[in-house]
């Protein structure tokens, strides 16, 4: 089931040094995910996850990237407690690492088990363990912008590859709270719906560089040839794209977790990411 995350994981964690630790915690917890199988119950879902999902997410964390490892320990009782998926599919308010904890376990409960606990979106919050953090601006749930299955903000942006070498393919949102992916307007911010005011920070040559502005081609020097980063103006906010058409084998849930690079320059330049991603990036 999966097969292509676990591959391109791997290729991934080769190819990108700094992205290391956490593809290998994201490649533990496929193994999480994978060992549930068919198990999930159609009724209680929640609390079966709670009971039996959650304490595989910990011992894969445990052995991860210290930094989230240490927070686990320190939050202890705190971050495991019952309730925890009963407050994520809320969206009441969580710590990071309650919120990484519950998006590691709820990866394996269908949308239908959760959907019907969720109200709408509160005040911003710490949105992960990374940089980024929620927005209070967002549009509601059923706007362009936020998933038309489960109310969820946009985790990514990904472009599917184009006939025409000279026009972008058409451009799609990812969920972040389920699996769900819509088509959404190229010249729109997914976050306020802004329209025009858009920047476009293209890969950089190096992984220590600053991505630079435009849509220039890459060349042999690309670290992140089929990324990208596109921000509003208004609202200040952005989410990494994914260009397929420059990479078919790319996975856009997964390369999005190498661009910590990308994330951390625009945390610089003063903008915030739509939704940070499981590993708080």
């Amino acid at each position: 089931m999966y097969g292509r995350e676990r591959v391109r994981a791997g290729e991934l964690r080769d190819r990108y040094p700094h992205a290391a630790e956490v593809l290998g915690l994201y490649l533990a917890l496929v193994e999480v995910w994978e060992s549930v199988g068919d198990d999930v119950p159609a009724d209680g879902a929640l609390e079966w996850a709670e009971a039996n999902v959650l304490p595989r997410v910990l011992a894969a964390t445990a052995a991860g990237p210290r930094p989230l490892a240490d927070a686990i320990t320190a939050a202890g009782a705190a971050a495991t407690g019952t309730g925890l998926l009963d407050a994520w599919a809320a969206d009441e308010d969580l710590t990071p690492v309650e919120r990484y904890l519950a998006r590691a376990t709820m990866h394996v409960v269908p949308p239908k088990a959760w959907t019907a606990r969720r109200k709408a979106p509160g005040p911003a919050r710490d949105d992960g363990p990374g940089p980024g953090s929620a927005r209070a601006d967002r549009p509601g749930p059923g706007s362009g912008g936020r998933c038309a299955a489960c109310g969820g903000a946009a985790q990514l942006s990904y472009r599917v590859a184009s006939e025409d070498p000279l026009v972008s393919g058409r451009r799609m949102l990812a969920c972040a709270k389920c699996p769900h992916e819509w088509n959404f307007s190229a010249t729109t911010c997914p976050n306020c719906g802004e329209t025009g005011k858009r920047t476009v920070h293209a890969e950089a040559h190096a992984a220590t560089e600053a991505p630079h502005v435009g849509r220039a081609a890459p060349d042999d020097r690309s670290v992140f040839p089929h990324l990208r980063a596109e921000s509003c103006q208004t609202c200040r906010s952005y989410l990494i794209d994914v260009d397929l058409g420059r990479d078919a084998r790319a996975v856009p849930r997964v390369d999005e977790l190498a661009a910590v690079p990308i994330d951390l320059h625009l945390a610089g330049l003063g903008y915030t990411k739509i939704t940070p991603n499981l590993m708080g990036f």
